[in-house]
């Protein structure tokens, strides 16, 4: 009897491993078209969103993207980055920051002094 049980608990490990690799699989596939369409223009255009309007998407780095919207009645420029949902889709994370308009001025203005921080490490 305990050869049994240890082929149940095989076969269960064996099918856990299974599924962990089939959806590692299409998160890579996912992603791989995500980045083959992103690849094909730097700009995307998004659909008006629930609850604000979005323009563009601009591509940072991988899966890193500069987006600006209007929510509220106040244009916000969000930098963030996206995940792939199970349907392949692009979803925003939980890392990032949506700057307004007055913080992305400033933050523009101080881009040289940024660079020259940069430059010394």
């Amino acid at each position: 009897m305990p050869k049994g049980k240890d082929l149940m608990g095989t076969n269960s490990l064996e099918s856990d491993q299974k599924e962990k690799k089939r959806k590692k699989e299409a998160a890579l596939k996912a992603e791989k078209k995500l980045k083959t369409e992103a690849e094909s223009s730097k700009v995307i255009e998004t659909p008006m969103g629930q609850g604000g309007e979005e323009g563009a998407m601009f591509q940072i780095g991988h899966m890193r993207y500069v987006r600006v919207s209007c929510f509220k009645g106040k244009v916000l420029v969000d930098i963030r980055e996206f995940y792939a949902d199970k349907d392949g889709g692009m979803k925003p994370g939980r890392k990032g920051i949506a700057l307004s308009a007055e913080q992305w001025n400033q933050l523009k203005e101080i881009i040289p002094e940024v660079d020259a921080a940069v430059k010394m490490f």
